[in-house]
């Protein structure tokens, strides 16, 4: 098992392989906790838990490598591993989100708070590999040890977010410059939205503004698409729109276009809000 943690405060080394000792279950002398500096000799590395660790600059200041061994039986995951620490130590922690966006993080924070970040990084002014300079620009939620980040809802979240569109799937594949496929990908975009709004905006509760807004705006362009596809092909695309602008209109309300800064001269579903805006108390 390996952990990736990032902490706001430095912790000394005792309290790093206390709090490491409580997460998976050891004495803390089966934890070895070396920072870059320290000679490799005089390491125990046969020991269950393994952390090196180098300071950071910016919001956080210190990084953990942390590497269980397979002699320790059923450590957690890297979310509670964090959360364990977290409420040992004081501090919050940092670790990766799954993905490959580098900016994707959660963080846990020493109230118990869960949330999902965004860290931002630049090189030092050091040279020779120096500490590397880490900004934890936005927050889902408020964190105590976090000030100077925005309270915001992080699009990229909900972007990443892989979303079954079975209806769009299950339309015939066609030529990628085709107008039949361009509807088929834009179908899938619209139905994305209306699975998110049938759910009341499942896993989180949560949608940003500006990715509806985007939403409607696939929906004019596959509008537009439909409106090219050949006559013999249009049929079976016409008739998902449809089942799923019928999904749509059953989890929205009719605002005249007030939400979306939309009156009457824009397409029916510019005047829709959802049943509960999933923004509501996050800045846009």
């Amino acid at each position: 098992m390996l952990y990736n943690f990032l902490t706001v405060h430095p912790t000394p080394p005792p309290a790093m392989a206390a709090a490491l000792a409580g997460v998976v279950g050891v004495e803390p002398s089966a934890v070895d906790v070396a920072d870059e500096e320290t000679d490799p000799e005089e390491r125990d590395w046969d020991a269950p838990v393994l952390c090196a660790h180098h300071p950071v600059l910016g919001d956080v200041s210190v990084s953990w490598d942390v590497y269980v061994s397979e002699s320790v039986a059923g450590p957690p995951a890297e979310a509670a591993a964090a959360l364990a620490v977290a409420l040992s130590t004081g501090t919050t922690v940092l670790y990766p989100a799954e993905g490959i966006r580098p900016s994707a993080y959660w963080a846990a924070a020493p109230d118990g708070t869960v949330t999902r970040v965004r860290v931002l990084g630049e090189d030092g002014e050091e040279e020779d590999d120096g500490p590397f300079t880490l900004t934890v620009q936005a927050s889902e939620a408020p964190l105590a040890q976090l000030p100077s980040a925005v309270v915001m809802l992080l699009p990229e979240v909900y972007r990443d977010e892989e979303l079954p569109t079975e209806l769009a799937d299950s339309l015939p594949a066609a030529d990628r410059d085709s107008p039949e496929e361009r509807a088929r990908v834009l179908l899938g975009c619209w139905e994305r939205l209306v699975r998110r709004a049938a759910s009341d905006w499942a896993p989180s509760g949560n949608y940003p503004q500006e990715l509806y807004l985007q939403d409607l705006e696939r929906r004019d362009e596959l509008a537009d698409a439909l409106a090219v596809c050949p006559a013999d092909l249009r049929a079976p695309f016409d008739e998902a729109a449809h089942l799923l602008d019928d999904v749509f209109r059953a989890h929205t309300e009719d605002d005249a276009g007030r939400l979306t800064g939309s009156p009457g001269s824009r397409a029916w579903w510019w005047h829709r809000r959802p049943d509960r805006v999933p923004w509501d108390g996050y800045q846009s």
